[in-house]
């Protein structure tokens, strides 16, 4: 490098030799209005001038390299600034994971301090906030990361989650919104606007947003429960329908549910509470028969007891019940239940002729115990009376046969469409004979 200086240098003076020798005459410079420098020769002008150039270009060249080294002392500082901000974050993250929350959150604030914009502080702060219960609080740190990063949607997600604790709903809603705006097939997102939207009973705009999660990527197991809770939303729609006596449009979806599942019992049977609001008793007994038919299910058979003795035609449910039982012999629970309706209707003799007739090694149940003693009792048979009761009490079982959920186990004296437990719709039937319980240990085996 300094060979070469040389090496310029000296081509230097050798122009610079060349033109004094063929420039030797001299010139006139004016360098204002009024200053004139005469006879100065042309070889000065041009020495002066070229010294003007190469000064000028050390002041750019020294103004440029000045400029680099506060560029680069400046990035050496920030580095060093966002290295020691990074180890106070990964500290925190430490103490945080931990639980050590207070020497997380002195870490989180340390951080912010150095760096207000730092959206993991600002994020893990509001949650330690939140777990302390300090919901405003935790709410401020969140929406400052949500200010800093609009699009962040951790961030959303977590001023949703305060939102939703304090049930502020509709400003949980508009977050969730946000988010869908982003990214309109966050499953999570959908699922948690669609169980805000549940919990205030929108079941139009819950089934709206339960066909957008049929709409995302799911497994096939995931899509088949899905489906199966758009069909128990589309009933709760029906239902509310039904409950505020917009008898039109609950049958209409009645219907449509009915068409796209057979085996929705519910909707058989709200379908044929709607009829006899309407005073069209003809319609739900054929669509109480119906849902028999279609089901096999017994809770058909209960209603149906229940409606014809309301009717004043208790024979018609005498006939249905014999008129499966000769089809079914070997279904002792219908046998318990014409048994049960005959003790329902005084027809004692009939009821202790029906209980004789069912196998008891086959069907030994508390329920038909008890039954039976009631019958002894009518007969004034009490010693047998007493025996049955025993049998029964050893299980301790009142005889009221409850419903269960085939789900989970779950057992009520009420009918619901809706198990209380699981939630699972459709899943409530009578326990005759413990049969919830055998069904969970099938499942479980």
């Amino acid at each position: 490098m300094p060979k070469f200086i040389v090496l310029l240098i000296i081509v230097f003076f050798i122009i610079l030799s060349l033109l004094a020798f063929f420039n030797k005459g001299a010139v006139d410079l004016t360098v204002w209005n009024g200053v004139t420098f005469e006879n100065i020769p042309v070889i000065a002008v041009i020495l002066v001038s070229t010294s003007i150039g190469i000064f000028a270009m050390l002041i750019i060249i020294a103004i440029r390299d000045a400029k680099r080294y506060v560029h680069s002392w400046q990035l050496q500082r920030d580095q060093k600034k966002e290295l020691k901000i990074q180890e106070l974050y990964a500290k925190g993250l430490d103490a945080f994971h931990a639980d050590r929350t207070e020497e997380a959150a002195e870490l989180f604030n340390r951080v912010t301090e150095s760096d207000p914009s730092h959206i993991g502080a600002l994020l893990r702060a509001g949650d330690i906030l939140f777990e302390k219960g300090e919901m405003v609080k935790a709410r401020e740190s969140y929406m400052r990361a949500h200010e800093i990063m609009p699009g962040n949607i951790e961030a959303l997600l977590s001023l949703e989650r305060v939102d939703h604790d304090r049930q502020k709903w509709q400003e949980a809603l508009k977050h969730i919104d946000s988010i869908l705006g982003i990214d309109e097939g966050n499953l999570k997102a959908l699922r948690m606007k669609r169980d805000i939207q549940e919990k205030n009973a929108q079941w139009e705009e819950v089934v709206e947003t339960q066909n957008k999660i049929l709409k995302t990527n799911l497994a096939p197991e995931e899509e088949q429960k899905e489906q199966q809770n758009l069909q128990g939303y589309r009933y709760e729609s029906a239902n509310h329908y039904l409950q505020s006596g917009v008898l039109d449009k609950a049958i209409k979806k009645l219907k449509s549910i009915i068409k796209a599942d057979k085996d929705f019992i519910v909707a058989y049977l709200s379908l044929a509470g709607a009829y006899e609001k309407e005073a069209n008793y003809k319609d739900a007994e054929e669509t109480l028969r119906k849902g028999y038919e279609e089901t096999s299910a017994l809770v058909f058979l209960a209603w149906l007891e229940d409606f014809y003795i309301t009717r004043g035609e208790p024979g018609k449910i005498i006939d249905l019940y014999q008129k499966i039982i000769q089809e079914q012999p070997m279904d002792y629970r219908l046998q318990f239940f014409l048994a049960k309706l005959y003790y329902r209707l005084e027809m004692i003799d009939y009821a202790f002729n029906t209980v004789n007739a069912i196998e008891m090694t086959a069907f030994d149940s508390p329920d038909l115990h008890t039954l039976l003693a009631c019958i002894y009792v009518r007969r004034s048979d009490y010693e047998s009376a007493s025996d049955e009761f025993k049998k029964a009490l050893k299980i301790e079982k009142a005889f009221i046969i409850p419903f269960c959920c085939s789900h989970c186990g779950y057992k009520s004296r009420k009918w619901s469409g809706r198990c209380p437990d699981c939630s699972n719709w459709n899943s409530l039937t009578l326990d005759i004979h413990e049969v919830c319980n055998i069904r969970k240990r099938q499942s479980r085996s």
